[in-house]
C-alpha cells in the first residue's frame, strides 16, 4: 500500500468512525457507511482482490485498520492477521484433453467443452488412464448407497455426474435439497481417496446450479490449495454435458440410460473401453493467505468466556487480461456488500462492549472463492477453543436491492439456530420462511461450512422473496438478474438503483440473533439429522 493510499484509507475510516456519535449512546449503522465500505473495497484500485496481488493486500489492510480504529483487540495475540501459505497453480492455456479407443478419437475444445487443472506440482505433463463412468461417485453407508461396489478405480479417469440421485421433490437423499454428497468438492475428494488418476465431472446447469460459462470464468484464473490439503489426483476437471453425451455414444452407450441407472442403488461403475489423455504444464508458486480478525471482549458482569464468530470473505477473482474492455472482477455484491456488513457491525458493537455477554470475533476471511480455504484454516486454528464458540453468523452477498417482508437463513435447519433465527426475525416484524433453493447447495458454498466441519453451527443470513412496497417481486427479480448476469462476472459493480435498506435489514436481524444467543445458557446444537456434530 502506498503512503498516499494509506492516508486516503485512514481518512475514510476516521470519517466513518466519526459518524458513530458519542461513546455514551449506540448510533445505528447507516446506508452511507455501508456504501463507503463497498465503494472502496470494490474500486478498480483493488483490482478485484485476487490472492497474491497488491489489491488483496489493500483490502486486508483496510479491514485491519478499521478494526484497530474502532478499538477491537487483535484476535491473534499481538496482531490482527492470521497468515498461512497457499500453493497457487496457474492454468496452461494450451492444455488438451483427448479420448481414444477402437475407431474413436475425440478432442474437446478447452474452455468451450472442458476445463482441467492439477494442484500437484509433481504431476507429469501427460496423464492417461482408462475411462470409467461412475454415476454420482457417492459412498454413503448411512443411506445404504455405494456407487463403487468394490471396483478398483486406482489409476482410472472417472467420468462422474454432478449432484446426487433423486435431486427432486420427494427424491432420494434429501430430495430437492442438495447434500454435501452432491457437491463437486465431494466428488474430487472421493476420487482422490479411491486413488484415481483424474476426474471429469459432467456439467449440467440444473445439477451444478450454474451455467457452463461460470466454469471457464473461474478456471482461467490461478487456483490455490492449502499445502496440508493438497489432493492426490493428477488432474481434475469438468466436461460439458453435450460433449459427455457424444463421448458415451462413441463408446456405444446412451447417457440417458446411464443416468437412469445411476438413480438406483444397484448402479455399478461402467468401463467405457476408452482412454483419456490430459496434457498440461502448469506453473506453481506459494503466496501468503491472510485472514484478518478483531476481537471485542464482553464486559458485562454475566460474561462467560464464550465467543460468537461473525464472518465475511473479502477475496474475489482479480482481473482477466484476456477480456476486451472491462477486465476487473470488482465483486461489489460478492462480497463487498458482506464485508461492509461485517465492518459496520464491528463499529456498532465497539461503542458499548459493556453490554456484551459473549465475546464477538469479527473475521474477514480470504480465499473463499478458492473453495473456502481461508475459513477452513481459521476454523481449524481459531484463537479460542472451538468448544467455546456459540455460533458462526456468516455474511455473503448481502441484499443491496431493498427491504423484504420475509427472510430465511441458509443452513439454519442443520441446528437449533433455526429457532433463534425465527425468533429474531419475528422480533423485527419479519416473516421467517423455510430456506429456499436448497437444490443449489448454498450451505456448502460459503464459509459457514468450514465452521460446521469444525463443530460450530453457522448460518448465512439471506433476504426473503417478498419486497416491501407496492412491487412485491422487485427484490427477488433483482437477485435473480444478478445471479444470471453479474455473479462471478466483471459486471458485479455498484449499481445506481441499489437500495441499501436491504443491507441494513440483514444487519438488524444479525443484531437480534446475537442478542438471543447471548441470553441462552446452552450452546446451539446440531440437529439429529445433520451430518455435523459439536466437538470439544
Amino acid at each position: 500500500m502506498t503512503n498516499r493510499a494509506r492516508v486516503l484509507c485512514g481518512a475514510a475510516l476516521l470519517g466513518l468512525w466519526g459518524c458513530q456519535g458519542s461513546p455514551g449512546r449506540m448510533e445505528p449503522v447507516t446506508a452511507d457507511e455501508i456504501a463507503a465500505h463497498i465503494r472502496y473495497l470494490s474500486s478498480d484500485q483493488l483490482e478485484g482482490r485476487a490472492l497474491g496481488t497488491p489489491g488483496i493486500e489493500l483490502a486486508a489492510r483496510y479491514h485491519e485498520d478499521y478494526f484497530r480504529t474502532v478499538g477491537l483487540e487483535p484476535a491473534f495475540g499481538t496482531g490482527y492477521r492470521q497468515s498461512f501459505p497457499l500453493k497457487g497453480s496457474r492454468p496452461d492455456p494450451e492444455a488438451s484433453l483427448a479420448f481414444s479407443g477402437p475407431g474413436v478419437a475425440i478432442a474437446p475444445v478447452l474452455w468451450d467443452e472442458f476445463v482441467v487443472r492439477t494442484e500437484r506440482e509433481d504431476a507429469p505433463p501427460e496423464v492417461t488412464g482408462e475411462v470409467v463412468y461412475c454415476g454420482h461417485l457417492i459412498q454413503a453407508p448411512e443411506r445404504d448407497w455405494d456407487d463403487i461396489k468394490g471396483h478398483d478405480l486406482a489409476g482410472k479417469v472417472l467420468l462422474v455426474e454432478v449432484n446426487e440421485p433423486g435431486n427432486r421433490p420427494g427424491g432420494l437423499f434429501d430430495g430437492e435439497d442438495m447434500t454435501y454428497y452432491g457437491r463437486w468438492t465431494y466428488k474430487f475428494e472421493k476420487a482422490s481417496e479411491l486413488g484415481a488418476a483424474g476426474i471429469l465431472v459432467v456439467h449440467d446447469t440444473k445439477g451444478a446450479a450454474y451455467g457452463w460459462d461460470v466454469l471457464p470464468a473461474s478456471w482461467r484464473n490461478e487456483s490455490f490449495v492449502l499445502p496440508d490439503r493438497e489432493p492426490q489426483l493428477l488432474f481434475e476437471g469438468w466436461i460439458a454435458g453435450p460433449t459427455a453425451d457424444a463421448l458415451l455414444a462413441a463408446a456405444g452407450l446412451d447417457r440417458r440410460d446411464l443416468r437412469a441407472r445411476a438413480e438406483t442403488a444397484e448402479f455399478a461403475p461402467v468401463p467405457l473401453g476408452l482412454r483419456a489423455t490430459v496434457r498440461q504444464r502448469r506453473t506453481f508458486r506459494t503466496v501468503e493467505g491472510v485472514n484478518v480478525a478483531g476481537l471485542l471482549r464482553a464486559r458485562h458482569p454475566d460474561a462467560g468466556g464464550r465467543t460468537i464468530v461473525l464472518s465475511a470473505h473479502y477475496d474475489h477473482f482479480g482481473r482477466d487480461a484476456s477480456l476486451e474492455g472491462d477486465q476487473i472482477y470488482n465483486g461489489a455484491v460478492d462480497n463487498c456488500s458482506a464485508s461492509a456488513s461485517l465492518l459496520a457491525l464491528a463499529g456498532y458493537y465497539a461503542q458499548r462492549p459493556e453490554k456484551l455477554r459473549d465475546d464477538l470475533c469479527f473475521v474477514a476471511v480470504t480465499a473463499e472463492e478458492q473453495n473456502l480455504l481461508g475459513s477452513d484454516y481459521f476454523a481449524r486454528h481459531m484463537p479460542f477453543p472451538a468448544g467455546s464458540v456459540v455460533a458462526n453468523i456468516n455474511f455473503e452477498m448481502t441484499n443491496v436491492w431493498g427491504e423484504t417482508e420475509d427472510v430465511f437463513a441458509i443452513g439454519a435447519r442443520q441446528s437449533d439456530l433455526d429457532g433463534v433465527c425465527r425468533e429474531a426475525a419475528e422480533a423485527l416484524g419479519l416473516r421467517y420462511i423455510p430456506e429456499r433453493n436448497g437444490e443449489l447447495g448454498f450451505y456448502f458454498r460459503s464459509d459457514q461450512l468450514s465452521f460446521a466441519w469444525a463443530g460450530v453451527p453457522g448460518v448465512w443470513l439471506h433476504q426473503g422473496i417478498v419486497s416491501k412496497g407496492p412491487d412485491k417481486g422487485f427484490v427477488q427479480r433483482k437477485f435473480e438478474d444478478y445471479r444470471a448476469t453479474k455473479y462471478h462476472k466483471v459486471a458485479d459493480e455498484i449499481q445506481p438503483d441499489w437500495d441499501l435498506r436491504g443491507t441494513l435489514q440483514i444487519i438488524a436481524w444479525a443484531r437480534e440473533i446475537i442478542a438471543l444467543l447471548e441470553e441462552r445458557e446452552e450452546l446451539p446444537a446440531f440437529a439429529p439429522t445433520s451430518a455435523f456434530r459439536r466437538r470439544g
